[in-house]
């Protein structure tokens, strides 16, 4: 099959530093050169070259981060998708994590105009020893009515394995014509921000603190955050603007970074 983006990265453990293997990339997908954080940690970013994503186009990203490696992966921007009634857009990522590796995933806005129709699946592929952290935003575009939810379909679907067992499923369908009701458009809200976090040495205590923390924020959002079946945790945020949500990102990471690493959050602008 023919993508309309196509990356396949593969990252492994050489001396005291992760470095990038085998690399390959096509069409509109092109990533950096990689920059290294004080602990060896390579930071790539995905640049998405074609301006948008349009009715037809399907992009497949494939990353292995083998035993004892570490990847921190960003997007150069957010990610807009036009109008597509007709094909839609579907974009798949494969995630592979090896013995006790390291995946930080943190993705721009996905921003959904007038009539946009989006697929996206994640499948992660995980050991119980290596550690894995993502997040999304999905915000609506502008329409030139001014009206809000315009596009046709979200449908989002992350799949998390650990030793090849199914662990984690998170599914987000909004098909917004059918929605009716502050109570399906989001209770008035109209940006959803999820982040996952597993890490085996996350705990009760740890999601308690950061609980207590972001119930401090004076800003109006509106959040939960919960424990996995596995050593993780899953919040998800409703708020008005993209800003609102980096900020509880934000405090999240910089909470959980200290206490399991000792160490300051990312710094992920580029």
């Amino acid at each position: 099959m023919t993508y309309t983006g196509c990356l396949q990265l593969e990252v492994g453990k050489k001396e005291n530093r992760s470095v990038i293997g085998n690399s390959f990339f096509d069409g509109v997908f092109k990533i950096t050169r990689p920059t290294y954080f004080s602990d060896g940690m390579p930071l790539l970013t995905l640049l998405h070259v074609g301006g948008g994503y349009v009715d037809g186009d399907t992009y497949k990203s494939e990353v292995i981060v083998h035993e004892d490696a570490q990847l921190a992966l960003t997007t150069q921007a957010s990610t807009k998708v036009y109008k597509s009634p007709r094909y839609g857009v579907v974009q798949t990522m494969d995630y592979h994590l090896k013995e006790n590796s390291v995946l930080f995933v943190k993705q721009d806005p996905l921003i959904l105009y007038h009539d946009a129709n989006f697929s996206q699946y994640t499948n992660v592929h995980m050991s119980s020893t290596s550690t894995f952290y993502y997040t999304d935003i999905i915000t609506p575009g502008w329409s030139q009515n001014g009206r809000l939810f315009q596009y046709k379909k979200l449908a989002s679907k992350l799949r998390i394995f650990i030793n090849g067992q199914l662990e984690v499923f998170d599914h987000q369908l909004i098909v917004p014509e059918k929605m009716s009701g502050d109570l399906m458009r989001l209770e008035g809200y109209t940006h959803i921000g999820t982040m996952i976090m597993i890490h085996q040495q996350i705990s009760d205590e740890l999601i308690d603190d950061i609980r207590s923390e972001m119930s401090t924020i004076a800003i109006d959002v509106r959040f939960g955050i919960s424990m996995l079946n596995v050593k993780g945790f899953s919040i998800k945020v409703l708020a008005l603007s993209t800003p609102e949500i980096e900020l509880i990102f934000s405090i999240c990471e910089k909470m959980f970074r200290k206490r399991l690493y000792n160490q300051d959050k990312i710094e992920w602008r580029k």
